[in-house]
This record gives C-alpha cells, structure tokens and sequence, in this order.
C-alpha cells in the first residue's frame, strides 16, 4: 500500500499545474456504471500477443492431458468439488425388480415416511432377505436425495459398485483356513465413513493378501463408486460383508478359532509384539471416535501403534497398512523358517 501511494504522488508531481487545474473533479460512479464497466472486454489484453498466447498454451495443456485442472489455482480455500451422485433406481416397481433379479447390488434402500406398507412389504422383506439396509426419512430429506423432477413414488435406492459377500459365508471360508499354511487374516472395521479411506484400506488388503474385510451397516460409508475408484481395482478381489452388529461378528470370528485383535492408541502392548502368524482379525476404528467401548472390550487383545510426533493419531488407512505388513513381515519370516 506504500509503494501505491508514493507512485500516485509521484505521478501528480509530474503533472503540470495548470493541466491538474483544467481537470474537472472525478464523478463517483454509480453501481450499475461500476457493472457495466466491469463487463465489457479488456481490449488492451484481448489485443495483446502475449495475453493470447498463454490463453492458447492453456487450452492446449488441457485438450493434451484429461486429467489437466485449473482447480488447483482457481477454486478458493475450502473449495470442495461436486462428485458425481451414485446410481440410484426411483419408484416401487423398478426397486422391487431390482431385488428380484439379484443382478444389481442395491446399498441401501430409503423410504419417504408415511408410505403405504402393503405396497412396500415386499420390497422390504426381499431387501432383509438380501441385507440390505432399509430406513424410513422425511419427505423433506428425500426429495434432498432424489434427482429433481424424477417420480420417485417415495422409493430411492443406491445402488452399489460391487456385490456384497454374505457374511456366514466369510466366515466359514476364514474358519477352512484354521490349522492350514495360509492361517486367515481378517479386517473389521468398525465404523469407517471416508469413502477413501475405505478403498485405500481394501487396496492394502488386497495387496498384502488378507481374505476378508468386515463393515456394519448402519454409520460408515458402502461400496460407492468413489471407494471403488480410491481401492484401484482391489475392490474387484476383496470380499466385502456387511454385518448388523460387529461385537456379534467378533464372537462369531472367536467362535471360529480366530484371534480378534484391535487398535487402540490407549493400548499398552505394541503392535509388533502380537504373534500376527496365528489366525487373526484386526480391528479398526472409524476416522473420528476410533474403536467403540463395547467392541474393544469384545476384543481378545488391544494392540497400539507408537506415535512419537504431537500428532495423536493415525489416519486409519495408513494404521492399516502398518498392522498388516506387520502380518505380512511375521508371516513371511515364520515361512521361510520352517
């Protein structure tokens, strides 16, 4: 602001005196001149060769490279992109044909209040029938969801990027591996909402060779397309369930002969001490609360991850990666031993 005012003062010093008294005092513009001003062309830049040349070079990078963006320059502090919503099916009947056919896996089901139950009880006993989860909201927040001027008959589902695995099925295929070379190594989260975070979890699952990831039904994200998209490819190999209640799964994993072991940064023992050789399911919490007291207690043993910064805690894809190429690394050694 200085330097501003000195160049002004600067330039009226140069201005002859008798020039500056012939000068008629400067009208303050109206608003609706300011706008007018405001809107018409720069014909200084539009002439200018240079201003139009770097115009061209940046139409260029972005017609050469797809992935080209200005948004790294453009979008404001806080700036969130607009991701595309997820398929969804309107009405009764589309909903209803989709459960029937089983070929689409539907994530959830939302059903404006007030809906006729006889029109709606089949619907609902096919999506109990398949796990999926079904909840009743206003009217108000379905119309938030739907797509404007779709006829949705107050019926909307989500459909998901891949097929849910049934979780008994999991964990009899988890219990085979019980007393084999290939012991079963499990993931459960409880509680994970970022849609990234979930698909980078699967893409560490899928890599360090784990057989099944575990999620609730009810507050933590689905298999979206953003989670499909963040896993790489991981998503189409890793089996995903999803369960109502995962204190119920933890006892139905010890019922099977499986370690249940979580992460917890109140935990004494180190992660590198647990024996990850044995058959073993770890245990994540979500982004914000980590593990809920009822699951860490459920938990046979509670492991923690040293943190040396002031920074109390881990992102839970990357407290993932760690545990599990702890696995990896105990496995691999054990093998190579016998």
């Amino acid at each position: 602001m200085k330097r501003r005012r000195n160049f002004r003062q600067g330039s009226e010093a140069r201005t002859p005196i008798d020039e500056r008294a012939a000068k008629p005092a400067a009208r303050e513009q109206s608003p609706h001149e300011r706008r007018r001003l405001n809107s018409r062309p720069n014909d200084r830049n539009e002439a200018h060769p240079g201003v139009e040349k770097k115009r061209k070079q940046g139409r260029d990078s972005e017609d050469a490279d797809p992935n080209f963006s200005h948004s790294a320059f453009s979008h404001p502090a806080g700036f969130s992109e607009v991701r595309p919503a997820a398929e969804q099916l309107y009405g009764v009947s589309p909903v209803l044909e989709a459960l029937r056919a089983g070929k689409r896996p539907i994530e959830r089901i939302t059903i404006v209040e007030g809906a006729h139950e006889s029109r709606l009880r089949e619907m609902i006993q096919l999506a109990h029938a398949a796990n999926v989860p079904v909840r009743r909201v206003p009217r108000a927040e379905l119309l938030h969801l739907a797509t404007a001027g779709v006829n949705h008959q107050g019926v909307i589902a989500i459909v998901a990027a891949a097929h849910y695995h049934s979780a008994d099925g999991l964990l009899d295929k988890l219990a085979a591996r019980v007393g084999t070379n290939d012991a079963p190594l499990a993931v459960v989260l409880d509680g994970v909402e970022d849609p990234r975070n979930l698909g980078a979890i699967i893409r560490t699952i899928e890599c360090a060779g784990a057989h099944a990831v575990f999620i609730p039904e009810r507050r933590a994200v689905g298999l979206t397309e953003t989670v499909a998209k963040a896993s790489a490819g991981a998503l189409e190999y890793v089996p995903v369930a999803r369960v109502a209640n995962i204190t119920r799964l933890i006892e139905e994993l010890k019922g099977r002969g499986i370690w249940v072991v979580g992460a917890a940064a109140e935990a004494s023992e180190n992660y590198t001490s647990w024996d990850w050789a044995v058959p073993c399911a770890v245990v994540l919490g979500g982004e914000g609360e980590g593990l809920r007291r009822l699951v860490r207690e459920h938990c046979d043993a509670l492991v923690r991850i040293p943190l040396n910064g002031r920074i109390e805690s881990l992102n839970v894809a990357v407290a993932a990666g760690i545990v599990l190429y702890e696995a990896v690394r105990q496995r691999t050694a054990k093998s190579a031993a016998t």
